[in-house]
């Protein structure tokens, strides 16, 4: 974990923090064997992997629709679309290929990353909320070294996990103004804690494993602001943006570390030429280099196409970069994908496949990532 300013810990326990603390800056700044993780590795040396806040169909287009989607959580003046009480979740299957000086690894990963529900409270204001993954955490690394043991050099094999992430809680509300603009606006909470576990066993068994297993804590807060115009009856606009405080991280009740958090800005265009035929663009800015070491802001993009209605086809492209890298500058991303939808009792349900692809590079390692995503989307 990444950390502009560390506080001092509490004199009952100052020792075992401290140890804790030392031990995980070690394990987490001498990767040098092969990795193990359950997501993806450009994250460790950082706050962790940004999350996606996307439905399975704005993920089936690599993002393009994001701030037209109400399930998306974008851009919150999208709310206004969504006409009636909706209530959606989706799931993720990933298989991650990873090579790392040399070596490789394939990794699979099951999440469920978002929860939400929406709807008209009244006076032609849209309610939504939810929750959807921040940031993750989770990830095992192994490292081989030698050190010395009453002036013997000992092999070791140190294992650092870590299980859990940051969960952005979202209330947010949206409202028609002047016939052709709709506006948004968003509160957000951030909370969550990963499991840390830091475990050095010898080569020689005469000496005994060494375990040590804590819980962090995180905290934080945010807002964002959106709005999407009508520029016509087959052009839309949108305009988002959205300010989060800081990260907090605390250690059986200590403050360890603060980081700032990015300002988001954004903008996006979305075209529907005919009834059954809908394309956007997207570009997101990321000032993640505030975040501290190894951090870099971040430019995205995304284009995409849906066609159809019933059984639409959908697919779509995406690139820029991530904001954490092992070394040096920030990873390069790229992605593709595709997918469908199923409507079902005249749209009260809806379900969602999409498969997406995605490969990302730095100095030294290399990152593929194919996703089986699944959503469920009911309106009663």
């Amino acid at each position: 974990m990444t950390a502009r300013r560390t506080s001092a810990p509490g004199p009952l326990s100052a020792s075992r923090r401290g140890g804790t603390v030392a031990l995980v800056a070690m394990l987490a700044c001498c990767v040098a064997g092969p990795a193990r993780a359950q997501d993806s590795q450009f994250g460790i040396k950082g706050l962790g992997t940004p999350g996606r806040m996307e439905g399975v169909r704005v993920r089936s287009t690599a993002g393009a629709f994001a701030p037209f989607d109400p399930i998306s959580a974008l851009a919150d003046a999208a709310l206004s679309d969504v006409g009636r009480l909706t209530a959606w979740t989706l799931s993720s299957t990933s298989y991650r290929h990873v090579s790392l000086g040399g070596a490789d690894a394939t990794l699979r990963t099951t999440r469920f990353p978002q929860m939400g529900l929406s709807g008209p409270i009244g006076h032609g204001i849209m309610l939504g909320g939810g929750f959807a993954t921040y940031l993750d955490r989770s990830y095992q690394l192994a490292t081989q070294d030698t050190v010395l043991v009453r002036g013997v050099p000992q092999p070791v094999t140190d294992l650092l996990s870590s299980d859990g992430g940051v969960v952005d809680l979202r209330v947010a509300a949206s409202a028609r103004a002047w016939g052709r603009l709709w506006l948004g606006l968003g509160l957000h909470l951030l909370t969550g804690s990963t499991r840390l576990r830091a475990v050095r066993e010898f080569t020689n068994t005469t000496y005994s494993t060494a375990a040590q297993t804590e819980d962090v804590n995180y905290d934080g807060a945010g807002i964002s602001a959106s709005a999407i115009g009508l520029l016509g009856p087959t052009l839309r606009v949108a305009a988002f943006a959205r300010s989060d405080s800081r990260l907090r991280a605390r250690l059986a009740g200590a403050e360890i570390a603060r980081n700032d958090l990015p300002v988001t800005v954004g903008g996006a265009v979305g075209w529907q030429p005919g009834s059954a035929t809908r394309v956007a663009a997207t570009v997101v800015y990321q000032s993640w280099g505030d975040a501290g070491q190894y951090a870099h802001n971040t430019t995205n993009w995304a284009v995409g196409a849906e066609l159809g209605n019933q059984v639409p086809l959908r697919l779509g492209a995406r690139g820029g970069r991530m904001p954490f890298s092992p070394a040096g500058a920030a990873p390069r991303e790229w992605g593709a994908s595709v997918g469908t939808g199923l409507r079902l009792a005249g749209g009260r349900g809806l379900i969602d496949m999409g498969l997406e692809h995605l490969q990302r590079r730095a100095v030294g390692l290399t990152e593929r990532v194919w996703s089986f995503l699944l959503g469920i989307t009911v309106r009663p």
